[in-house]
């Protein structure tokens, strides 16, 4: 959940820790570049808007609209941990968020094409069609 408002992350993570739970917090932080071409990869569902003639403004624009506001925010240091994601891959963040927050992962036991079908199937799943 990207939470960018220092209040709002204040009481949430703060009730957590109020009631005994521990919580590690980690800011994936990329340059606009990134973020902008991440944004565009997200936004597939925009091409079935307009083969079905349902086209309509990009689905992301509320998201480009703010992206520098919380890039600004998040580069904040009381968002935690900064884990800079422009050049290593997913699997690289979740080894260091693990190693960070005391876990052990299992092995990752796909092959190439596996995980790119399976990260093209997520893709898949996340189209919107309103």
């Amino acid at each position: 959940m990207t939470v960018v408002r220092r209040e709002y992350r204040d009481e949430t993570v703060g009730r957590l820790r109020d009631r005994g739970h521990v919580v590690h917090h980690f800011a994936l932080l990329a340059d606009r570049a990134t973020m902008l071409r991440r944004l565009r990869e997200r936004n597939v569902g925009h091409a079935l808007h307009v083969l079905t003639g349902r086209a309509g403004p990009r689905r992301e624009s509320f998201a480009v609209a703010r992206l520098d506001e919380c890039l600004e925010r998040l580069a904040d240091l009381a968002f935690a941990e900064h884990i800079r994601t422009d050049d290593i891959s997913i699997a690289r963040v979740a080894d260091r968020i693990a190693a960070s927050s005391g876990l052990t992962l299992t092995p990752d036991t796909d092959n190439a094409v596996r995980e790119r079908l399976r990260r093209a199937w997520v893709g898949v799943k996340h189209i919107r069609f309103d």
